[in-house]
């Protein structure tokens, strides 16, 4: 293995910044590491999300699509890096490449050459960051490799990159690196993921086991072959886990999803959420308990606060209407959803009707970029509205003076395979 990076400028950018020979991954154990900066810089970085002798992670959650550069820096501040402290921002994945070291690896206001819309770069250079790691870890037995438990170990904060998240079940899901990975939320350090990765990080996840699932499948049976999900896995006779990847306090009861806006997920998210409450057949929650939280592309939620009184904040690039089908609001949004009563209907083979127990919020960015703008690079931004998920019931809906905003609850129900009630979306 070499230490490399995605692109030429990149490289020239870091050319005269120190690398450090990569160690050979162990017999047997074909893990990948590359790196940018230095990993062995001096790091005193503590993460922010401690109170007393208690650490809840700050989490990311986005969509897929475009980064969204303003996450990572959201996560850089709270893993406590500063240019004083240094620190470790690691990338984990099964598959891919390690582009991410360059993107995060380097100054603020530089462009993302590797994107066509001239977004920004995070700048993690100029925030403190003294080396983006990327382990690409497809295999349980690199899953128990020390070195790359000692990556994770040092760690001042953790990104699950996208992909495929039968992949992350079936190679990491119960292996040493899912305990490393635990002990890191432990001790507060900032998590995240895009896409697969966003997937993995509530207490329940959709493992895609028999691959992927529509809204018009999960709606017209809720338990048909391709709703595998962890750790329910009725659905699937592949490998099975009896509990979660992670345990993030902010995130228990949750169910999470991604391209939301380009993928017309909304049915299929309510197919989540009704599997895992007591309404249907093998639910383990409280029907009402359960959260599902969809996110469009180039869209994240920040996850911050102790346990019981957390919070979840829009950061968004630029709207892009490529993203969105016309049943979406065009704003670059997160959607909160629940059921509020027990389903009429959620059987095998049958749909899954619910005429109006379903409340969902939606939390959206401005529908126009902030002022003033800078036109190139087109930087992210953080927005106004929030959601408060420790309880549901406070939730006031509202305009904030940026244009962002807080909007329901809505009232859904389904029947016969199809959504019925406010087109929220």
């Amino acid at each position: 293995m070499t230490s490399t990076l995605s692109t030429k400028a990149a490289r020239a950018l870091l050319a005269a910044m120190p690398f450090l020979a990569i160690q050979p991954a162990l017999a047997g154990s074909n893990y990948t590491y590359s790196y940018a900066g230095n990993p062995s810089a001096p790091v005193s970085a503590k993460p922010v999300s401690c109170w007393g002798t208690a650490c809840t992670p700050s989490v990311v959650l986005m969509g897929g699509g475009y980064d969204v550069a303003e996450a990572f820096r959201w996560m850089i501040a709270q893993a406590g890096i500063t240019r004083a402290t240094g620190g470790r921002f690691v990338i984990i994945r099964a598959t891919g490449t390690d582009a991410y070291n360059p993107y995060i690896y380097s100054r603020l206001a530089q462009v993302d050459t590797t994107t066509p819309r001239n977004y920004e770069t995070v700048g993690g250079v100029d925030l403190g960051v003294t080396s983006v790691e990327t382990l690409i870890i497809p295999t349980r037995k690199a899953a128990e490799d020390p070195f790359v438990l000692g990556v994770i170990a040092k760690a001042s904060a953790i990104f699950i990159a996208g992909g495929d998240q039968a992949d992350y079940y079936n190679e990491w899901q119960g292996t040493p690196l899912d305990t490393a990975l635990q002990h890191a939320v432990d001790a507060g350090i900032p998590v995240g993921g895009t896409s697969a990765g966003n997937a993995m990080l509530g207490q329940y996840a959709f493992a895609a086991l028999n691959g992927s699932v529509t809204s018009d499948q999960a709606l017209a049976d809720p338990f048909n072959k391709y709703m595998t999900i962890d750790p329910l896995n009725t659905s699937s006779k592949k490998f099975v886990q009896t509990g979660s990847f992670l345990a993030i306090p902010t995130l228990e009861k949750t169910i999470t999803d991604d391209h939301f806006n380009t993928r017309d997920r909304l049915g299929r998210l309510f197919g989540f959420v009704a599997r895992i409450g007591s309404g249907c057949p093998g639910g383990v929650e409280a029907f009402g308990s359960v959260l599902g939280i969809g996110i469009d592309e180039e869209t994240a939620v920040l996850v911050s606060g102790p346990r019981g009184s957390a919070k979840a904040q829009l950061v968004a690039n630029p709207y892009n209407a490529e993203n969105t089908t016309a049943l979406y609001t065009p704003q670059n949004s997160a959607y909160f959803a629940k059921i509020v009563r027990t389903p009429s209907q959620c059987a095998s083979k049958l749909p899954l009707n619910d005429t109006s127990g379903i409340q969902v919020y939606r939390l959206s960015a401005q529908p126009t970029q902030p002022s003033p703008y800078p036109s190139a690079p087109q930087y992210s931004f953080k927005v106004q509205a929030a959601f408060d998920l420790s309880d549901w019931s406070q939730q006031s809906a509202r305009t904030y003076p940026d244009g962002s905003s807080l909007n329901g609850p809505y009232v859904y129900g389904t029947a016969n395979g199809a959504i019925l009630g406010s087109q929220v979306r």
